[in-house]
């Protein structure tokens, strides 16, 4: 008689008897291939056969000896003993369908195939695991590394569904028969319940192996097939505990059973009456602490199950919420996130209801008051997840209008929020706010006009309806004096807790005001649209405070952030929103982000579209916002609808902003994204002449052809006519800025390669920049341009375009150039008639007068020349600025000449050295003999010899001698040449200059001293005689607008003559401190420039621009953090310089109090923390400053500088202690030993797992207290502040750094 559960217990101790041994190791396969076969004929033909002893020791064997069997015998062995137990199970149904049968016959039977499922699976699963296992170690120890296996090698190893083929399918084929089994009464089988138990027992405990594999727990059948199984276990033979039990040590041990076991459950719940069971297995979660450090599984899988069951049961979870609510002040803050997660799909469990008792509302309502205060948690992941929670709740059928308004406020605070991950997902919720508002009457748009007016229709409506309403009794007002406070202290109270925003004044009522029944229901009606608009306009408020923050964060470094950003607007603009038409703009200047690919740390959420990059995102942006056809509209109505889109962008916008829509319109047109069709309608609205056209639509549409061109010239080549005839033409002269635009876009003509409007070709006469002759039609326009007489400010960027045409274009370009110089000479009234040396001798014999200084003062002040007062102050500031800027074009022209000359240089030295060869000349020696004339090859060869030989003569045999040639020509030609018509005016833009007093136009001192800055830019002698005035007007002009351009200046002058701004280098860095915001911005950009690209070498100075870093305009403050981050990649500039730094900002005048001190220096020890070995240079540099002050500011300042130093390494602890002769004496200062004690609390936190720094940290403490003691006059000091500051660095250190919470940050 067969006992299975002694049975069990022998296979346990690996003691089971087979009587009738038969070994299938060694043997052949064929030989086991028959063996099988011959079992698999009897078990097919009757399950029972297994009562056969031979059989039974058989399978036995072939159980024991699993591993030597070949494994696709063992899928086939499986198979046997399923179909087997198939037939035995019908076999025993059947029995007990039949009257006078015994089903206990087949209990033996049932009990042997239970027997060798038992060992057959648990040696399979274990012989795979094993295998892997060892192959894993020598795979490790082949390569010398620690193979990556668990103890549990069935929860990571290899399964052997794995390796045998098919053997998954059986197992699965054996719990679906199992299923039938189940469902049979098998008390009538087992005469007790011990037996039966035992039984099924067995099936349990498979179940629960196989679930440890995570090959069979990701397969659905196979899932659905064995939870079937242990459902109608519990149900039909007291599982419920068992089950119950199997679920909690799953959840404890095995990550990837989390939300198998919650669909288990759910399972259970719904089909088989697993009411008790989800209660007992909520009620274990409930009981659970979960406050162990070293505990991470536990809370992580327990959080996934709650999340997944909570999605699956709802209405199971929420019978045990009031238990399980406790664990929203868990100490893991995962636990907290997923009860933050299950109250949100609670309470949409709750919202889809279709009877809202008054129970269920006051639960939501619960729900959102516990979201609201998780806003507050101190853990990140919790407060990103309450935004999570917030987007998916308030994008279900559910609007709950009266919480959006304090969720919105919430979600505005996260906008600031320190962690990138949380700022990143505010943004998304606003966008999915905005997107799913219930503001649905006008369309949905949310303009606040609109909704204004309509508001104030219904206000008017109303207040005739009530003002025909009778007066009520004087006794009832009296009654309610008494609560008018107390009732206008609850409106503002919701109102400011965003709840109710329409109810701070309370609806009229009509109801019982003598109205008739329609007129009331109109009443009521209108009262409904109030509520409605004022909600709508509350709600669009809300938005627009937002906005600041979130135009900030379109500059973020965090790429989620910026991209979440610009959703945002994408979706305001698209909804009307005021004020989201800026975002759009700022989002231009993204198309300057360089494109990243995407990376492993791009697997976070979303990261798929991340990895596109922000550049991807912002064409897709405007190409749905502008360039999107729409479906409803014919072709034409969608060219000129994307053709309006394209102007208006133009309309407003600052040279910044059209710089970058220009990026981003050429690289649109670059990929095709802009239709031939669009480009004709631009061209239609640019030269429109029929009607009257708005000069912004003129303007546009030239704006964007110019932009266009930049990817694709023939956009102005097809149609050279319509520029000429409508920019250059009488259309140009009566809008100057189209006229400018227009000549931008024929600057194109010059190079298929340009990329600005302005930008001069390289070559002269290089195939992509063919120069046209000077008697072209385009000259003859832009000419006129310059010659426009008209009073108009636009004249001025409209003639320098016009210029920058002539020198790009022009073949000869200068002689146009000093055609129109003499004209725009004439019309200044005998300004020229005087000879060179009359102009030097008014120079001497007037003072100097810079901007500003008393007129009167001078003696001769009234004894002006008469020519003098005759001069139009509007034509002397005209022609200044075309000799200014037609001097610097001549710069420009030069040094295309000399890039030109050397290239032709370069292209004919193979040719010039093949002629010049032996062969050559006796070749054409015996051509000349052998013929009596030259034909036209020769004359041409000749021809192009003379060339070069003149080539040659003029510019030399050697690049350097053509340099040398250029240089000569700058430096003594053009400003003092005798026919050099620039050198006519050097000594009137002196003179205007030193005078900018008595030349009282403002516009004639600011071209005069641009001019002169550009003439210095041409020679060094004529820079060098000039730079004083240059540095004094610098220092003394009144007008911001001058001490820009010069500091500008000074930075050109810079790189063309750095020798000699070498000696003044202090005044380029003066402007830092000018009282105008404009002249320091612009000053710390030019700097920037100078130094960021090593035109300047920086000699103790830094410490000017570090305090811009406390600047109280906010664009000057972050312009100089982004040069020191900047400046930190560049071979440790910041560590070089620091000491000067900290020197510039702790001693002298230009010292910054201590507060700013601190926050600077806190910046830039930033930038060497990381790197251990200038922080040990930097305490002993640190540390032998002490030693040459005594100045207690200065030693606050180096010890504040110490304390912010890591001290990682004990190189860094052992130069502290070495150099504590050096500051002892300063330690009687309370604010300078207070960082010293931080600093050993800090080297404490740091050295809590080295045995050898703690022990120098101790040596030090001690040697500072008695420091401490000595330099106070004390015996004894307490240590008493390293207490609280070590605590302080605690919570420091527990608080997690915004780079450590993130790894998304760019």
């Amino acid at each position: 008689m067969f006992n299975l559960h002694e049975q069990l217990i022998k296979l346990q101790e690996n003691e089971v008897e087979i009587q009738t041994d038969f070994s299938f190791d060694g043997i052949d396969s064929s030989i086991s291939k028959r063996t099988i076969n011959s079992l698999t004929d009897k078990l097919v033909v009757s399950g029972d056969c297994i009562n056969d002893d031979s059989v039974f020791d058989t399978l036995m064997c072939f159980a024991r000896d699993l591993a030597s069997v070949d494994p696709k015998l063992v899928a086939r062995g499986l198979d046997m003993l399923v179909t087997g137990f198939e037939n035995e199970i019908k076999q025993a149904a059947s029995a007990m369908a039949t009257a006078g049968s015994d089903p206990t016959q087949h209990a033996e039977a049932l009990d042997r195939y239970a027997f060798l499922f038992q060992w057959i699976v648990e040696r399979g699963e274990s012989t795979a695991s094993q295998s892997h296992t060892a192959v894993a170690a020598s795979q490790a120890k082949g390569r010398k590394r620690r193979a990556n296996t668990t103890a549990s090698g069935s929860s990571t190893g290899t399964s052997i569904a794995e390796v045998a083929t098919g053997w998954k399918d059986k197992i699965l084929d054996l719990y679906i028969v199992l299923q039938q089994l189940l469902q049979m009464p098998l008390g009538r089988i087992w005469n007790s319940v011990p037996e039966r138990d035992t039984f099924i027992g067995v099936f349990t405990r498979l179940a629960h192996k196989a679930m440890e594999v995570p090959a069979y727990s990701k397969d659905a059948d196979f899932q659905t097939a064995l939870f079937t199984s242990l459902c109608l276990w519990m149900q039909n033979y007291n599982g419920l505990y068992g089950l119950a039990t199997m679920i909690t040590q799953n959840l404890q041990h095995y990550e990837h059973l989390s939300e198998s076991m919650a669909a288990l459950v759910q399972l259970a719940y719904d089909r088989y009456n697993g009411t008790q069971l989800a209660d007992e297995v909520l009620r274990d979660i409930a009981s659970k602490a979960f406050n162990s450090v070293h505990d991470k599984a536990g809370p992580k899988n327990t959080a996934r199950f709650l999340v997944k069951f909570s999605q699956l049961a709802p209405k199971a979870l929420l019978r045990q919420m009031g238990l399980l609510i406790k664990h929203l002040d868990s100490e893991a803050h995962i636990l907290r996130s997923a009860m933050v997660d299950v109250i949100g799909h609670l309470t949409l469990y709750l919202a889809s209801q279709e009877e809202q008792t008054e129970i269920i509302k006051n639960q939501i309502g619960e729900y959102f008051d516990i979201i609201e205060q998780r806003f507050q948690d101190a853990h990140y992941l919790v407060r990103a997840k309450v935004l999570q929670v917030c987007q998916f709740v308030c994008s279900g059928p559910a609007k709950f209008p009266k919480r959006r308004p304090r969720l919105i406020a919430l979600i505005s605070g996260r906008l600031e929020d320190k962690a990138s991950n949380v700022r990143k997902h505010a943004i998304r919720a606003l966008t999915l706010l905005l997107e799913t508002h219930p503001f649905s009457l006008d369309g949905a748009e949310l303009g606040i006009e609109q909704l204004e007016a309509s508001l104030e229709k219904i206000n008017n409506e109303l207040a005739q309806m009530a003002s025909a309403v009778p007066a009520k009794p004087t006794e009832v007002k009296e009654d309610k004096e008494g609560d008018d406070d107390n009732d206008d202290e609850e409106a503002d109270a919701n109102m400011a807790n965003g709840e109710g925003a329409a109810d701070a004044d309370g609806p009229q009522d009509f109801a019982n005001a003598g109205l008739s029944p329609e007129m009331a229901a109109k009443a009521m009606h209108l009262q409904f649209q109030q509520r409605y608009y004022r909600d709508a306009l509350h709600f669009v408020y809300q938005l627009q405070e937002a906005q600041p923050l979130l135009l900030q964060l379109l500059g973020s470094t965090n790429k989620g952030e910026v991209m979440e950003s610009m959703d945002f607007f994408v979706t305001a603009v698209r909804f009307r929103i005021d004020g989201a038409q800026e975002g759009i703009r700022r989002m231009s200047h993204l198309i300057w982000t360089p494109n990243t690919s995407s990376n492993a740390s791009s697997a976070a959420d979303g990261s798929a579209e991340e990895a596109r990059g922000v550049r991807a995102k912002l064409l897709d942006s405007y190409m749905q916002l502008y360039l999107t056809p729409s479906e409803r509209l014919s072709a034409a109505e969608n060219t000129s609808r994307i053709t309006r889109n394209l102007i208006s962008l133009t309309f407003g916008a600052t040279l910044a902003e059209l710089t970058s829509l220009e990026e981003l319109i050429r690289t649109l047109m670059e990929e095709g994204l802009i239709s031939a069709d669009v480009i004709a309608k631009l061209r239609s609205v640019y030269g429109y002449t029929k009607q009257r056209l708005p000069p912004a639509q003129r303007r546009g549409a030239i704006i964007i052809l110019g932009m266009l061109a930049q990817a694709n010239r023939s956009i102005v080549t097809d149609d050279i006519d319509l520029y000429l005839r409508i920019g250059l033409g009488k259309y140009g002269h009566d809008d100057l800025t189209v006229a400018k635009y227009t000549c931008m876009i024929l600057q194109c003509l010059g190079s298929s390669k340009s990329k600005r409007p302005g930008a001069v070709a390289a070559s002269l006469d290089s195939e992509e920049n063919k120069r046209l002759p000077m008697d072209n039609p385009i000259f003859d326009g832009l000419q006129r341009i310059l010659e426009e007489p008209r009073r108009d400010p636009e004249w001025f960027p409209a003639a320098e375009q016009a210029l920058n045409t002539i020198y790009a274009l022009g073949e000869k370009p200068d002689a146009l150039g000093a055609r129109i110089i003499r004209a725009q000479a004439g019309l200044v009234q005998g300004l020229l008639a005087q000879s060179k040396a009359d102009i030097a001798r008014q120079v001497d014999d007037f003072s100097m007068d810079v901007d500003g200084e008393d007129e009167a003062s001078t003696p001769d002040a009234d004894a002006e020349p008469p020519v003098r007062k005759l001069v139009d102050p509007w034509d002397l500031t005209r022609m200044v600025f075309i000799v200014g800027h037609i001097a610097i074009k001549e710069i420009v022209l030069l040094e295309s000449i000399e890039a030109e000359l050397k290239r032709r240089k370069s292209d004919d030295e193979p040719r010039r050295k093949k002629r010049n060869s032996p062969m050559t000349k006796t070749t054409k020696r015996g051509k000349g003999k052998g013929r009596g004339r030259t034909s036209a090859a020769d004359m041409q060869v000749d021809e192009d010899e003379d060339e070069d030989d003149e080539l040659n003569q003029i510019a030399g045999t050697t690049e350097d001698e053509v340099g040398d040639i250029i240089s000569a020509i700058r430096e003594r030609e053009l400003l003092y040449g005798t026919k050099s018509l620039l050198a006519l005016f050097g000594p009137l833009l002196v003179h205007v200059c030193k005078n900018l007093g008595k030349f009282n136009d403002r516009l004639l001192t600011v071209h005069a001293t641009a001019a002169l800055a550009k003439f210095m830019c041409i020679s060094s002698t004529f820079c060098e005689e000039n730079l004083p005035l240059l540095l004094l007007l610098l220092q003394r002009a009144k007008s911001p607008v001058i001490r820009a351009n010069i500091s500008i200046a000074l930075g050109d002058i810079t790189v063309c003559f750095n020798n000699l701004i070498g000696e003044n280098v202090q005044y380029l860095y003066g402007p830092l401190h000018d009282a105008d915001t404009k002249v320091k911005k612009t000053t710390l950009m030019v700097l920037t420039h100078l130094i960021l690209n090593g035109m300047v070498k920086v000699k103790g100075q830094l410490g000017e621009m570090a305090k811009c870093l406390e600047d109280k305009d906010a664009r000057v403050a972050d312009m100089a953090r982004l040069f020191f981050s900047e400046l930190s990649t560049k071979d440790n500039a910041v560590y070089n310089n620091l000491p000067d730094i900290i020197s510039s900002l702790s001693m002298g005048v230009g010292a910054v109090n201590e507060e700013s001190f601190g926050r600077i220096m806190k910046f830039l020890f930033d930038f060497i923390k990381e790197k251990d070995r200038q922080t040990d240079n930097v305490v002993e540099k640190l540390c032998q400053r002490f030693r040459n002050t005594t100045d207690p500011r200065q030693c606050r300042d180096i010890a504040y500088c110490m304390a912010l130093l890591p001290y990682k390494s004990e190189r860094s602890l052992r130069r502290l202690l070495d150099g504590l002769p050096g500051y002892q004496d300063k330690l009687s200062e309370d604010a300078v030993y207070k960082y010293f004690v931080e600093i050993v609390s800090k080297a404490r936190s740091q050295s809590a797992q080295k045995q050898d720094t703690k022990a120098l940290v101790d040596e030090y403490e001690a040697k500072l207290k008695e420091a401490r003691a000595k330099a106070i006059g004390e015996d004894n000091v307490e240590f008493e502040t390293v207490a609280v500051s070590s605590s302080q660095s605690a919570t420091q250190a527990a608080e997690p750094s915004d780079d450590e919470m993130e790894d998304e940050d760019l």
